[in-house]
């Protein structure tokens, strides 16, 4: 049997790691482990010229040079690019756009505008037509009747002109909504590109719903009277105060999202509660009044007159008002609604119609007389009536609950 290569062996057992199989291990002399020698050193390998012990070549870049003054200004154009595109996209994520129009981009105001030249002309139109036809009306009756009618004019004038230009005048006075998206400084947070406005980005929104709270009127008499002629009772005011004085502690929340959420739920959820009664107010006035109104005119100047004064309560209520596009599609729909109002006979000649039709067939199934047509006609043109004042209703709910979209602090999405 030959002798086994001890030196090999060792050699080829360290490269592999361990021992050959069919190999006899080192002797004692070679293992130091047990007291023998150690194995001889190998030589260092050399390299050839241009070799590295990475086995590829040195790679030094072909133009290498200093930063010349142009190369500086370009880096630090292109870092504020990203920052300012870094900044869009964190004011896009936390900005809420209650108005619905931001997928149009930057086409959404114009057309929010354009809405409300057009909605304002066709109202302005039909109520020019309506009242040109009122005073011919009035031309035909007798003078008592003239003064009465002409009396009347002036009066519903005057009350629409007052309503709107109180809701102009706090249109002036209050500020700007800009809407908070909880889930946009969630959403911020959670971005490792971003983090480093997440902070600050945070702050900023915080540092606005503080000025918010200290801002709104709670303090003196006469505000806490106003605000309990818009709703908000005793109860609920002491609840705000409650609720600021937490908010306004600066050790009491540990993330800005914790304060945004109390916010929400503790201060906003009672002018939410206090802005819908206001709403459903106003709609049950503007169902009684357009539904006993005796001509168009009424219609559409009572429909304009409520719909003025509910939106200047809501921004009473809210202490804000709304943003540009936003106030042109809430304008835009007041001219609309009022233009509905204004066509309410042909709806109330639709319903009257539907109602005749429906009495007349439940009587001959009963077997009534002659007498039981009148009694149709009459039921059909007083459920006529509550139709369309009921429609009228509708829209200035819907109207209420955009306008309260709109004058949000933080969106409820």
């Amino acid at each position: 049997m030959p002798t086994p290569n001890t030196t090999n062996d060792w050699d080829e057992g360290v490269r592999i790691g361990v021992p050959t199989a069919g190999r006899a291990a080192a002797p004692v002399a070679s293992r130091p482990e047990l007291g023998g020698l150690p194995p001889p050193a190998r030589p260092d390998p050399e390299l050839r010229e241009g070799e590295t012990e990475l086995g590829r070549p040195p790679q030094v870049p072909s133009g290498l040079a200093l930063l010349s003054d142009e190369d500086r200004t370009r880096l630090r154009q292109l870092e504020e690019e990203q920052a300012a595109r870094d900044i869009a996209e964190a004011e896009l994520l936390l900005a809420s756009d209650p108005s619905g129009l931001g997928w149009l981009g930057w086409f959404g105001s114009p057309l929010a505008f354009a809405f409300l030249v057009g909605m304002a002309g066709l109202a302005g139109l039909f109520v020019f037509n309506q009242v040109l036809s009122a005073l011919n009306t009035l031309a035909a009756q007798p003078q008592w009747a003239q003064y009465a009618g002409y009396g009347g004019l002036i009066l519903l004038g005057g009350c629409v002109l007052y309503a709107a230009l109180r809701l102009a005048v706090l249109y002036a006075r209050l500020r700007r909504n800009r809407q908070l998206r909880l889930k946009g400084l969630a959403e911020l947070a959670k971005r490792t590109r971003l983090r480093w406005l997440a902070a600050a980005m945070s702050a900023e929104a915080k540092g606005q719903m503080e000025r918010y709270l200290r801002e709104y009127p709670l303090d003196s008499e006469k505000d806490r009277r106003a605000l309990a002629k818009l709703g908000l009772t005793d109860d609920a005011q002491v609840r705000l105060v409650r609720v600021r004085e937490e908010l306004l502690d600066p050790g009491r929340f540990a993330s800005t999202e914790q304060w945004v959420t109390r916010f929400r739920d503790g201060f906003q959820a009672e002018l939410d509660a206090a802005a819908d009664a206001r709403v459903r107010y106003w709609a049950s006035r503007i169902w009684v009044i357009t539904a006993v109104a005796p001509n168009a005119v009424v219609d559409t100047g009572a429909t304009l007159f409520y719909t003025f004064s509910m939106l200047a309560d809501l921004c009473r209520v809210y202490n804000l008002r709304a943003g540009r596009t936003g106030t042109a599609v809430l304008l835009g729909r007041v001219f609309f609604n009022a233009y509905l109002a204004g066509q309410g006979t042909e709806w109330e000649k639709l319903a009257e119609d539907q109602y005749d039709q429906l009495f007349h067939e439940a009587m001959g199934v009963v077997g009534l007389g002659v007498g039981s047509n009148v009694v149709g006609k009459l039921l059909g043109k007083v459920g006529a009536r509550a139709t369309t004042g009921y429609l009228n209703r509708v829209l200035l709910i819907r109207l209420g609950r955009y306008a309260t979209r709109l004058l949000r602090p933080v969106s409820r999405d």
